[in-house]
């Protein structure tokens, strides 16, 4: 028979649950009393009690709601100790339906698994939860537990207002995009570069011009030119500048190569350019940048830093260099890579340094 209840059996609010008696599997127990026995220990966090309502036998199945596949107990076991240690969460179960066979049983029920976040919000996991049970020595004990997640939702300030896991994705990635200015080796396979390309092309355009052409080297020769020429086109603009103090211009050639070094460490590299022939030319400059954005962050998404550079490379230095025809702009070149290592968050302002609403 299938008995389906579908008010929650057990609500916990988000702290630490009260002292309780000591629970535990017993024989006789019909597998409704097991499993709700198996839902309060992980609602207690009481991990003693959670494993007598678990097979003895090392063979266990559990699909984690990240698609982890545990297939020991004692993974198992670790999983639940690991979660176990965390503080300010409740997970509220409801939906229940039980299957109970002479010698194996099915439960399935829906899982909300609540937690507060840093910035002092709540997390939110719902999930169904599929679990087989069989009979050892008289009682019901789970030999399988696999989660299929529904929704996963954050709220912030207002518990009515929500974000989906990919919303928070997004705006993770944002938060996270850095200007990188050293790189590993490792190639950016032609169909992550193609991704972020594709993302640049759909950026915001004056009347839908689309006025960009993306220039990708990745010939490690030509970039290593570039290298050598860069150094020298710094340094005369340094020099008309009188930039340089004639007792510090070695120091500063050793140091603007190293830089150059550095920033042209990544494996590929991307001229985002401009068309001036362009329907709304004088909307050119607005066009690229965002373009750019739009590679910047999609090339974050997929682990690569990037970087908006335009110091060492003048228009007409790399127009020659690369030999881009008059018609087309440089807005900037950007390496694409893995980054060294991702540098610190810088400080940034706060929202209300730059919000101004209706009127300053």
């Amino acid at each position: 028979m299938i008995n389906i209840i579908s008010t929650a059996i057990l609500i916990i609010g988000l702290a630490a649950p009260p002292a309780i008696a000591a629970e535990a599997n017993r024989p006789g127990l019909s597998l409704r009393q097991t499993f709700d026995l198996y839902v309060r220990s992980v609602q207690r966090s009481d991990i003693e009690a959670l494993f007598t309502t678990v097979s003895e036998q090392e063979d266990f199945l559990f699909l984690t709601s990240t698609g982890e596949l545990i297939d020991t107990r004692e993974g198992y076991r670790k999983f639940h100790e690991d979660w176990f240690k965390e503080q300010d969460w409740d997970m509220p179960v409801d939906n229940i339906e039980v299957y109970e066979g002479q010698d194996f049983g099915i439960t399935r029920a829906i899982f909300h698994y609540r937690s507060r976040t840093p910035e002092g919000g709540t997390s939110r996991l719902d999930s169904w939860f599929t679990m087989v049970f069989r009979k050892e020595a008289g009682m019901w004990k789970a030999v399988a537990d696999a989660c299929t997640p529904i929704g996963r939702l954050v709220t912030e300030a207002n518990p009515e207002i929500t974000y989906t896991s990919e919303q928070q994705f997004l705006f993770s990635i944002m938060k996270n995009r850095r200007t990188v200015r050293k790189f590993k080796p490792t190639p950016v396979p032609r169909e992550h570069l193609l991704k972020i390309l594709d993302a640049a092309r759909f950026a915001a355009t004056a009347g839908n011009q689309q006025p960009w052409k993306f220039l990708v080297i990745e010939d490690r020769q030509k970039l290593d030119d570039l290298k050598t020429a860069a150094l020298e086109w710094t340094l005369e603009e340094y020099e008309k500048a009188s930039l340089i103090p004639p007792d510090k211009r070695h120091s500063t050639r050793d140091r603007l190569q190293k830089t150059l070094e550095n920033v042209l460490s990544a494996p590929v590299y991307v001229a985002v350019l401009v068309d001036s022939r362009s329907k709304y030319a004088d909307d050119n400059i607005h066009d690229g940048t965002l373009a750019m954005g739009n590679l910047m962050i999609a090339a974050r998404a997929l682990g690569y830093g990037t970087g908006f550079f335009t110091s060492f490379f003048p228009e007409a230095r790399m127009k020659h260099f690369f030999k881009i025809p008059d018609r087309f702009n440089l807005i900037c070149f950007t390496p694409i890579g893995i980054p060294e290592e991702w540098p610190a968050v810088p400080v940034k302002k706060s929202l209300d340094e730059v919000v101004v609403f209706e009127k300053f």
